[in-house]
């Protein structure tokens, strides 16, 4: 491992380390600005550029060099999209999973895996059951169930070219060794991932026109939830102290009263059957400070247009 892949991971596991609650990603000390700048850090280390200064996606080769200076194109215009959308729906997300205890604190990796998932299934349409164990093991930071962040997972998922079905590599809820898999063929693969712009109408028609995505959220309104929406105050749900991961599947209108659809790791048991309802409108929890996802396309085919069932 060269100087160019250590540096911006030795960074991060001064972060990781820290004792977290369970299904933490990010310690609740960390301003906003700091971790942004870790991002971006991460970013120019692995040569990627910026769309613009809220969308930026990860291109080029995995190995090559550092570049000197960063592009900005001007912020593209809003697009338009449903009043409702709900992947689950379509049949595109896969069942509930649950990270078990307090000894794991994978997240990261649940959401990142449940994302490559319903991707997988919206533009292949081919039902994925992938490894989240592998993801543990195999973290090209190697934090495993430290808390991590979404972006190391499909990092790792780009460095193995692809990842195993969950039968040939199941969930233990601890972290262990890195196992060699030659002999099976990766089940799905990505070209890369984006962050996407920190606005709710922008994060919502990226949904309903490509897909779930990650989003990283304060858990702190999570713990007592039982159902309906949740509309937690600011001084009980920080917007700038995020600590969780989740898949973000969707999101509706009930009279009048906005919400998202967030499917989680913690099973069925908890919540609406394993997924959470979130005021939208008002950054709750702050659900717009990372939206993060996987980039999965079918190759050689030019404007693929999906559909999210309302």
């Amino acid at each position: 491992m060269g100087p160019g892949v250590l540096s911006p991971c030795l960074l991060l596991l001064g972060v990781w380390v820290c004792a977290l609650p369970a299904g933490s990603v990010l310690p609740p000390e960390l301003s906003k600005a700091e971790v942004t700048g870790m991002f971006k850090d991460f970013m120019i280390q692995f040569n990627r550029t910026y769309r613009s200064p809220a969308d930026e996606e990860f291109r080029g080769m995995f190995w090559s060099p550092p570049p000197h200076t960063m592009h900005q194109d001007p912020r593209r215009p809003r697009k338009k999209f449903p009043k409702s959308c709900d992947w689950r729906k379509a049949g595109a997300v896969t069942a509930v999973k649950n990270q078990v205890g307090q000894e794991c604190r994978s997240c990261w990796a649940f959401a990142a895996v449940a994302n490559i998932e319903s991707l997988w299934n919206i533009h292949f349409h081919q039902p994925r059951n992938l490894s989240v164990q592998e993801v543990l093991d195999c973290s090209w930071c190697g934090v495993g169930c430290n808390g991590g962040y979404v972006w190391d997972a499909f990092t790792t998922v780009l460095h193995k070219r692809g990842l195993t079905n969950e039968i040939a590599y199941p969930y233990t809820g601890r972290q262990e060794k890195c196992h060699n898999l030659n002999k099976y063929e990766p089940a799905a693969y990505i070209q890369g991932f984006q962050t996407l712009p920190g606005d709710e109408e922008e994060i919502a028609a990226h949904v309903a026109t490509e897909g779930p995505i990650t989003v990283t959220l304060n858990s702190a309104a999570m713990k007592h939830y039982k159902n309906g929406i949740s509309k937690p105050l600011v001084k009980n749900c920080n917007p700038d102290q995020v600590d969780h991961v989740a898949l973000l599947v969707g999101y509706g209108d009930v009279k009048g009263r906005q919400y998202w659809v967030i499917k989680n790791s913690w099973g069925e048991d908890w919540g609406e059957k394993g997924y959470y309802r979130l005021y939208r409108g008002r950054n709750a929890c702050g659900i717009t400070m990372f939206p993060v996802t996987a980039t999965v396309n079918r190759i050689g085919v030019l404007g693929h247009k999906v559909h999210c069932p309302p």
